[in-house]
This record gives structure tokens, C-alpha cells and sequence, in this order.
């Protein structure tokens, strides 16, 4: 019995810990320059703020449904600061390594320089896997709530453009029988600005 309850304790242990949103390589796969120690400070440039296409699932671009494009700026992706931008006006990130774990993004507005995110991160599988995955559990997950997870990683593109894959997971169920949620991967690709 003793053995029955501590299983299922670990078991509950096991479920509030976990998370399930996980990227999609298969979408970016073949469109990505694996990067490495070496040479990652290639990323470092400037690019637009609204995507140029978007990867599907089998890695092929796609066009962007008009309605999208402004909801898939970069700064959605990389900070929890929802400011709004107009895709009729002129914005660029400039994207800087302050060191090898530790990138700044400097939006600015035709030449100006309206904001500023600093996040931490490591290169993995030749991808910058950005900190700043989210995670909020909601009750019990799987006995009585749920919870939604999120995290960015981002690289460079075979035609020098930044490559940004998002993994979105929002998920629960009651008494783990009555399952619900979503969840989905989003591959994007910003174009670089030659100076």
C-alpha cells in the first residue's frame, strides 16, 4: 500500500513539474545554418520587425495571412512587454551579443531607438535558445487545471535571415480523464537589413 500511494504521489510529483511544449524541428530544419562556439556572432545584424514568411510544418515558406503580420512582430516573441506596432511604419531590431550567453534586441523606429530587451540564453543544436520560457500552472494540473508554457529560439536562416521557432502549449484535463488546450509551433523568418 505504502508503495502504491508513494507512486502515486510521484506520479502527481511528475505531472506539475512537466511541460509539453516542445519545438518542431522538422520545420526549420532545412532552412537553418547550424551555428556553432565559433562563428554564432553571425546572428548579430539587423533586421525587420514584422516577418518576411513564415515555415510550414514540412519546412516550405508561406505567406502570411495580411492580418497576421503585425501579431508576429519579433518583440512578441522575445518579451512579455505587449506594445503595439503599425506594419505601415518603418521598425528594425538590431540584434547584439553583450556575450556568449547573454543577447540585446534594440527596436527602433525609423533611426530612432524606442525599446530595449536584454535576455540571457545558450547556444544549443546550433540555435540560440532564448531565457524566456513561461510557464503558469492553473490548480492541479491534470487532476484539476492545467497550465500554458511558451519559449523562443532563434537562428539564422540559410539566406542570412533570423529564423525564430516558437513552441506554445496550453493544456490540463480533469482527473486526467477529460482532457483539453492547444498547442502549436510557429517558424518565422525576419529579412536581414544591409547597411
Amino acid at each position: 500500500m505504502k508503495n502504491m500511494k508513494s507512486s502515486v504521489y510521484a506520479f502527481i510529483l511528475l505531472l506539475l513539474l512537466s511541460s509539453c511544449a516542445e519545438y518542431s524541428n522538422r520545420m526549420i530544419t532545412k532552412n537553418k545554418t547550424y551555428l556553432t562556439d565559433n562563428d554564432f556572432l553571425k546572428l548579430e545584424g539587423t533586421y525587420d520587425l514584422f516577418p518576411e514568411f513564415k515555415y510550414a510544418y514540412s519546412g516550405k515558406r508561406e505567406a502570411i495571412d495580411t492580418l497576421r503580420i503585425e501579431a508576429y512582430n519579433l518583440n512578441f516573441f522575445i518579451s512579455s512587454n505587449e506594445m503595439k506596432y503599425n506594419i505601415s511604419e518603418k521598425y528594425n531590431v538590431d540584434v547584439k551579443f553583450i556575450n556568449k550567453n547573454r543577447i540585446r534586441f534594440i527596436t527602433q523606429k525609423d533611426n530612432i531607438k524606442i525599446d530595449t530587451i536584454e535576455l540571457g540564453g545558450k547556444l544549443r543544436n546550433g540555435l540560440f535558445y532564448l531565457d524566456n520560457k513561461y510557464l503558469k500552472r492553473n490548480g492541479i494540473p491534470y487532476i484539476f487545471g492545467g497550465y500554458t508554457h511558451h519559449k523562443t529560439r532563434i537562428g539564422l536562416s540559410k539566406n542570412n535571415g533570423l529564423l525564430l521557432n516558437y513552441a506554445y502549449d496550453n493544456s490540463g484535463a480533469l482527473l486526467l480523464i477529460i482532457g483539453a488546450g492547444s498547442s502549436y509551433n510557429v517558424g518565422l523568418h525576419y529579412k536581414r537589413i544591409e547597411k
